[in-house]
């Protein structure tokens, strides 16, 4: 299975953005439940409002328990954890695995196919959805959420200073001046040397396509055309000091974004959440835009995140924990607690009309900002892809970009050298690499 996937996840496609959640009557106790009898589903995961989500599911299905534990995030950590539970023999049955990162645990060995499992609910979700999931043929994890961007914006600091929502990225760079000259302790942004996942969509939007494959073989172009442009973009913003710049999900990031000292920020729709309960003390404060643009008039829009509910090697119990993960994909009333508790946003196919997605959030005035991801979710670039050795990529990223900022070197230099590296690690895997 193993050589399977490693030559399978050639196929891999782009990372897609994807619209719509479809609803389930199944969720009472006359549903379908497992014909081996009372069973416990083990789940790793760390997105807001999943543990609500296994709480509602057991309250109506008593022959299959789902334990959720939650785990740091991917990135984190979580990742390297549920890698190392397989290796070791006591993984959870189900696990929670970013899109950009399922390609790495195919090429570990580390899912299960699931095949046999998912034919009757593949109308449920968008096509793109499931191809995302599925390599060499086989589907080896259910959708669950997609990550389309937009602009996070402060209205009274906007106001205050006279800005208007910057819709090009030339925009955006004249109100980082306009912002700092007024008042020099505030930044209309953040530069967070250490998140190759939030680079990683501004360069999707631009057109980059780090990963694809060229006969049998990769295809690395992470220093592409596109690619050097956002860098050059966010190096003139670093070199005039008009970026307020710290590590990603840091006490100081937070504090600053509390603060007012960071206005804004472009990033996923899960972000909603995020900012909800760790800046608490702006809520009203919020609106949300479309992320800005190359061109004027243009709309691309890049993804970052989205996961997947992933069947772990040696789970003993699949076909009944892709019966759970299906559901809470798949059913209306767990999704929507979803949107509401976590910011997630539907990877199925009528998830715009859940009711969540309509509703006016109190953090953000009361707008309804799902509706803007909903829009940007159509409009997202759909030939960016992802390799099989994302982690490995990430720690190439956030070593020579930090370098970069830290030591005075530049972010174009510093994809040289990811570039270099994202090459060695897939030929590391004894993967074939093209010239």
């Amino acid at each position: 299975m193993r050589r399977t996937f490693a030559l399978g996840i050639a196929t891999v496609l782009a990372v897609s953005g994807l619209a719509g959640c479809g609803g389930s009557n199944e969720d009472g106790p006359e549903a379908k439940q497992t014909k081996a009898g009372p069973v416990t589903i083990e789940w790793w995961g760390w997105a807001p409002g999943y543990d609500k989500a296994a709480a509602a599911w057991n309250a109506k299905h008593p022959n299959i328990t789902v334990k959720y534990t939650q785990t740091e995030p991917g990135a984190k950590g979580g990742y390297q954890k549920m890698l190392s539970a397989v290796k070791a023999g006591n993984a959870p049955c189900l696990a929670q695995v970013g899109a950009e990162t399922l390609p790495s645990f195919l090429v570990e060995g580390a899912v299960e196919d699931i095949s046999p499992y998912v034919k009757d609910s593949a109308a449920k979700f968008q096509p793109s959805a499931l191809k995302s999931v599925t390599f060499g043929g086989k589907q080896v994890a259910v959708p669950v959420d997609s990550g389309p961007m937009g602009l996070f914006y402060r209205k009274d600091i906007f106001a205050k200073h006279k800005i208007s929502v910057p819709k090009t990225w030339e925009e955006f760079t004249a109100a980082a001046e306009q912002v700092h000259a007024a008042s020099p302790g505030t930044y209309l942004t953040s530069f967070n040397p250490d998140d190759m996942y939030g680079f990683s969509g501004l360069a999707q939007q631009a057109g980059a396509k780090w990963f694809s494959t060229e006969g049998d073989a990769w295809k690395v172009a992470v220093d592409d055309a596109p690619t050097l442009k956002v860098a050059a973009y966010w190096q003139n913003l670093l070199d005039k000091k008009l970026v307020d710049v710290q590590a990603a999900w840091s006490d100081a990031w937070f504090k600053h974004l509390s603060e007012g000292k960071i206005a804004s920020l472009v990033g996923p729709v899960w972000m909603t959440k995020v900012l909800e309960d760790s800046a608490k003390g702006t809520s009203g404060k919020w609106a949300v835009a479309a992320m800005p643009n190359w061109v004027a008039g243009q709309t691309a829009t890049g993804n970052v995140g989205g996961s997947h509910n992933a069947v772990l090697k040696g789970c003993e119990n699949p076909e009944e924990a892709v019966e759970f993960a299906t559901w809470l994909s798949t059913d209306a009333s767990a999704f929507d607690g979803l949107v509401t508790n976590g910011g997630l946003f539907p990877t199925t196919a009528n998830g715009a009309a859940l009711p969540s997605v309509g509703t006016g959030r109190p953090f953000y005035g009361d707008q309804p900002v799902f509706q803007v991801f909903a829009e940007a979710n159509n409009t997202i670039v759909p030939e960016f892809g992802w390799g099989p050795t994302t982690p490995e990529l990430s720690d190439a990223f956030n070593a020579a970009v930090g370098d970069a900022v830290k030591n005075g070197g530049t972010l174009t230099g510093a994809f040289a050298t990811i570039q270099k590296k994202a090459k060695e690690s897939l030929k590391g895997k004894g993967l074939t690499v093209a010239p």
